[in-house]
């Protein structure tokens, strides 16, 4: 009895005398350039691209969902195929930022058109610029040029660096928001002239590879759209020209004029 109140003296005792470690300091905050250096880190230069997932498109005028094969040429060269479950071409849009193509197998339709975002809208909302969403479906951001004019660690759950470009009149053109963790890109919001939001986008990493997109979200209040693709594959570079990307002519297809 009085050997184990020995030994419970004694664990108290060496449990009062342990002296409790202060918490670690918290990890400086990173300055514009710091963080923009770790986004653009390991990057390269991406100029081709062909991924495959899962696209949903909701949009007044079409909603649409299944399997899409997605090829691009930086900056504005664009070509996707929606596939039904069966493997078959539905839908194929093309565009390399002067004509737009849209090809409808089944009913043998070619629709043409200039690039207009009305045309455009087929595929890319009319609030986004066609470079803007080629990149974008590349996880290639930002979208701004140059320096930000501010940025700061914005507190909640994920620490996220939040940087702002802004306009000649003072207002945002594009806020970006960088995991602190693993500086890749997890939303963007995109403005106008007047400063009222254009569009928005979230993204994720892919699991399967460092700095390739997993999934895309993509949104416009006006008009309302949505535009989701979450990737199975992603190849970065692939050698790719504009006859790669070209809407195929079935026999007997008719070439019929885009309409607003």
């Amino acid at each position: 009895m009085k050997k184990g109140l020995f030994l419970l003296l004694a664990l108290l005792s060496a449990m009062l005398g342990c002296r409790v470690l202060p918490p670690a300091p918290p990890e400086p905050e990173l300055t514009a350039d710091q963080i923009l250096s770790r986004l653009r880190s390991g990057r390269g230069n991406l100029a081709t691209f062909a991924a495959a997932g899962r696209l949903t498109l909701i949009s007044p005028q079409q909603n649409a969902t299944g399997t899409a094969l997605v090829k691009g040429i930086a900056p504005e060269t664009l070509r996707v195929d929606l596939k039904d479950p069966l493997g078959r071409t539905v839908l194929s849009f093309f565009t390399d930022g002067r004509v737009v193509e849209v090809l409808f197998p089944r009913e043998g339709k070619l629709f043409q058109g200039p690039a207009t975002p009305t045309n455009l809208a087929s595929f890319v909302p009319p609030q986004v610029k066609l470079s803007h969403a080629v990149r974008l479906l590349t996880g290639d951001l930002p979208l701004s040029p140059g320096a930000p004019q501010g940025n700061h660690l914005e507190a909640g759950g994920e620490r996220l660096y939040v940087l702002e470009w802004r306009q000649s009149n003072g207002s945002p053109q594009e806020r970006l928001w960088v995991s602190a963790s693993d500086f890749q890109p997890r939303k963007v919001e995109w403005f106008g002239p007047d400063g009222t939001p254009a569009f928005r986008a979230e993204l994720e990493e892919s699991q399967a590879g460092p700095r390739r997109p997993g999934q895309l979200k993509l949104e416009t209040s006006t008009p309302r759209m949505e535009l989701r693709l979450a990737y199975r594959d992603f190849t970065p570079n692939p050698p790719l020209s504009p006859l790669d990307l070209a809407v195929p002519r079935p026999p007997g297809v008719a070439v019929l004029p885009l309409k607003p």
